[in-house]
């Protein structure tokens, strides 16, 4: 992907992988990319690195975090603000995982820049 974008402006991207067995979230970014792993009550934020893929990107690094079965995965570009919680829509994290990446982006776009919202969990 690196050598890829070498020819344009650059970008900034991330990968997420959820293995079951045994449970945990492999994850690698670069860029402003932000992963949170959400439950009820806990946050946790993923590593991504400073960069930008087809110019700058000095290291490439997978990073291994724990996973329980009710968490959600939210994955989205730096377009969306930062300073959400899930918490603070009761029952939303219930819902369907694009459900949730709508309410989001609804709420949480900056408006000044393009934005991707990616949720995930696993099937019920």
């Amino acid at each position: 992907m690196h050598d890829g974008l070498r020819h344009t402006r650059g970008a900034a991207a991330a990968i997420a992988e959820i293995c079951a067995r045994p449970p945990f979230v492999k994850f690698a970014g670069i860029g402003n990319i932000a992963g949170t792993i959400y439950r009820p009550g806990a946050t946790r934020h993923t590593v991504s690195l400073n960069g930008t893929l087809g110019h700058q990107a000095r290291t490439f690094r997978e990073y291994s975090y724990p996973w329980e079965s009710d968490a959600m995965f939210v994955m989205h570009s730096d377009g969306l603000g930062t300073h959400w919680s899930l918490d603070d829509y009761r029952g939303l994290q219930q819902r369907h995982p694009a459900v949730v990446a709508a309410v989001l982006y609804r709420d949480f776009s900056r408006q000044r820049d393009d934005v991707t919202v990616v949720v995930g969990r696993e099937a019920a």
